[in-house]
């Protein structure tokens, strides 16, 4: 019996460091892609805030990308995403799109962001204006998006997402107020309103992935 579970749990964890290799190889090359598009003149001018902040964008749409996939494709989905089988992403297919939809859309305005124009980025070629734009339908179509569709989710699901906030405010704290306090007391490491929009999204996902993990489920 213990020989069984000891096995069960060994596939269970090949395919969890299957997914992250994947998923890692991927940001690798998505990342590495970015920046030879970009271009050295591109790269220079918007520094490593703008950057980063990118970069955070791009995670979002490759993680929108590979659910998107797997609803595509169930069954070799299962293989790759923390899902039980390829059954459990049927049934969850419209909560799951819904939520591709909007990780998608977080993604493609974090890069947006990060690619406007504004005070010492002059050479963005996105508007100040679209960026913001994009920025506020985001927000307004989160908002209803939550207010309509919150009694599809279950218990479960409402009190991960109510944890990832809290983990993610929690870190969100912790690391912008050590940084803003470095600033303003002259010990280097000077905190711009970019750093803070990257900060925060990064810590929104971070924050998620830590509520998964203390209950277990990020090895399915």
């Amino acid at each position: 019996m213990s020989q069984v579970v000891t096995e069960e749990n060994a596939g269970k964890w090949n395919k969890s460091i299957l997914s992250t290799l994947v998923g890692a190889l991927a940001g690798a090359g998505g990342i590495a892609a970015m920046l030879h598009l970009a271009g050295t003149d591109l790269l220079d001018a918007m520094g490593v805030s703008r950057v980063a902040l990118a970069a955070v964008g791009l995670v979002y749409g490759l993680m929108a990308a590979f659910i998107g996939f797997g609803l595509a494709v169930p069954r070799a989905g299962a293989k790759l995403l923390n899902v039980a089988d390829a059954e459990e992403l049927r049934e969850e297919r419209l909560n799951l799109l819904l939520s591709t939809l909007f990780t998608g859309a977080l993604g493609f305005v974090l890069v947006l962001l990060a690619l406007a124009r504004g005070p010492g980025f002059a050479a963005g070629p996105v508007s100040a204006g679209a960026a913001m734009a994009a920025l506020l339908l985001l927000v307004v179509v989160g908002v209803a998006m939550t207010w309509r569709w919150q009694n599809r989710y279950d218990e479960l699901s409402r009190q991960l997402g109510l944890e990832g906030a809290a983990w993610a405010f929690c870190l969100s704290w912790f690391v912008l107020t050590l940084w803003g306090a470095a600033d303003f007391l002259g010990f280097g490491g000077r905190l711009t309103a970019v750093d803070v929009v990257a900060t925060l999204a990064a810590m929104l996902l971070f924050g998620s992935f830590v509520a998964i993990g203390r209950r277990g489920m990020m090895v399915r």
